[in-house]
């Protein structure tokens, strides 16, 4: 057991390093102390900056989300060709969910030919994209204006009252180890609803997110038609959809 809180901090830090992100309870088994103690703990470093605190654990300063810019700067092309491959698997007339993000951005615009489409999102951008060629319904909440999204409860209760047919949810992480992975509570618990509202589901990933593990660990992935990808994912990743029954598409 690891008395002094000095030790236990550093050995939290510590651990951050190597392991990028840690959950409540593993803390709190490692160092043999309550999960009220770890806590605590992580309360006191995210306070003078040390790490991030998310919800159950902690997150190595650093290792957060790109901002969107970042993202819609990166791998255009292969994010285009899953947007194509997504866009191919919509009728018109189709009820949609589009999670906010890069990729389902430029999914956007390869459904502005599509017909009848009515299109759910908390994303402004992708409302913007759709307004003149579908029915949107832009769902409110808190505006997070970096961002350029809505978010919080108020977002997820107003989605949780729909139905649709399909949902296309982007993944913040892909690895062997820890499965399908998201950053922030407030989007996670958002997707989750999309998810819960789609008769079908499909998550998308491309390679940037392989072998990365957000905080946050999606629970029953093999409920989603497929996981669209730009590439291959490693070996120890396709054994991880294989062993959790998810199709994987390539575009």
């Amino acid at each position: 057991m690891t008395d002094l809180p000095i030790q236990r901090h550093r050995t939290i830090l510590d651990h951050l390093e190597r392991v990028e992100t840690a959950r409540s309870v593993e803390l709190a088994t490692l160092l043999a102390v309550t999960r009220e103690t770890i806590r605590n703990d992580i309360s006191y470093l995210a306070g003078r900056g040390l790490l991030r605190q998310v919800y159950g654990g902690a997150v190595r300063i650093g290792l957060q989300e790109p901002d969107l810019q970042a993202r819609l700067a990166t791998n255009i092309e292969g994010k285009t060709r899953m947007a194509r491959l997504a866009a191919s698997l919509v009728p018109d007339g189709s009820r949609l969910a589009l999670d906010c993000g890069s990729t389902t951005l430029v999914l956007a615009r390869e459904l502005r030919t599509h017909v009848g489409l009515k299109v759910w999102t908390n994303d402004i951008a992708i409302a913007q994209e759709l307004g003149n060629s579908a029915d949107v319904v832009l769902l409110g909440g808190t505006l997070a204006l970096a961002q350029n999204i809505t978010s919080g409860r108020d977002t997820t209760e107003m989605m949780a009252g729909y139905n649709v047919d399909t949902a296309f949810i982007s993944l913040g992480g892909l690895s062997a180890a820890q499965g399908l992975t998201d950053f922030d509570r407030e989007g996670f618990s958002l997707r989750n609803t999309m998810r819960s509202a789609a008769a079908d589901c499909y998550f998308l990933a491309d390679h940037g997110k392989f072998g990365r593990a957000a905080p946050l660990r999606w629970k029953s992935p093999q409920t989603a038609r497929a996981l669209i990808c730009d590439r291959e994912p490693p070996p120890e990743e396709q054994a991880m959809l294989t062993g959790i029954g998810l199709p994987l598409l390539l575009a």
